[in-house]
This record gives structure tokens, sequence and C-alpha cells, in this order.
């Protein structure tokens, strides 16, 4: 059996995101995000290492935006690599996290150990 590489807690999460890939715009669902990436479902326009924006709208005055990478397609799921995003995204984002965790705690405590090696 394989060993789990994973470092972050994937939280299972049925959100309508939206992907800017190419100036396109384009309105999937998420099945699960960490601290460093999301799963969603997949689009025939994505390519493996396409740069794109993950865009997470959490009420109609706010919104997540996170530079991003595609990591993996597939014919029904897409991973997706957080590259990068402001201080004010992530916090909203681990608050988004723990309240659908259940447990903050364990995602505070991701925060102690570096992502990548």
């Amino acid at each position: 059996m394989d060993q789990e590489r994973r470092k972050r807690t994937r939280v299972p999460i049925r959100i309508e995101v939206s992907v800017l890939l190419k100036g396109e715009v384009i309105q999937l669902q998420a099945l699960n995000v960490s601290l460093t990436g999301i799963l969603c479902t997949s689009d025939p326009h994505f390519r493996k290492d396409d740069p794109c924006k993950i865009i997470i709208t959490l009420n109609k005055d706010f919104q997540i935006t996170i530079d991003s990478k595609i990591l993996r397609v597939g014919k029904k799921e897409t991973a997706i690599s957080f590259i990068s995003m402001d201080e004010e995204s992530f916090s909203h984002l681990r608050k988004m996290m723990q309240f659908n965790l259940g447990d903050a705690d364990q995602i505070d405590g991701e925060l102690r150990y570096p992502a990548f090696d």
C-alpha cells in the first residue's frame, strides 16, 4: 500500500468555484479543499501545468482569489495546486476550512510545519 504523502488535511466541500484560465471563466464544483490546493470537477479546456486563478465567492462582497496551477487532469476530476494568495484570502480560506471540518485546531496545527519539502 502506498504511504500517504499529503501534509495537509483535505476538507470535503461542495461549493461552486470559478477558474480563470486564459481569459475565460469556467464554473465548476469543488469536491475538497486543503491549504495547498483544491479538487474540483473537470473541464475539457484544462491541461496539466496551465497557470490559472481559483475564485471562491464567499458572499456578494468578497471573493478569495488564488494564483494556481493545474496539477492533474482526469475525466471527472481536476487537481489544482495553489501557488500564492494574499494574506486576507489565506485567512478566509483557513476559516472556511476550519468551519467545514469542525476542528479549527487541526487546521491551525498544520501551519506549524512546511507543506513542501
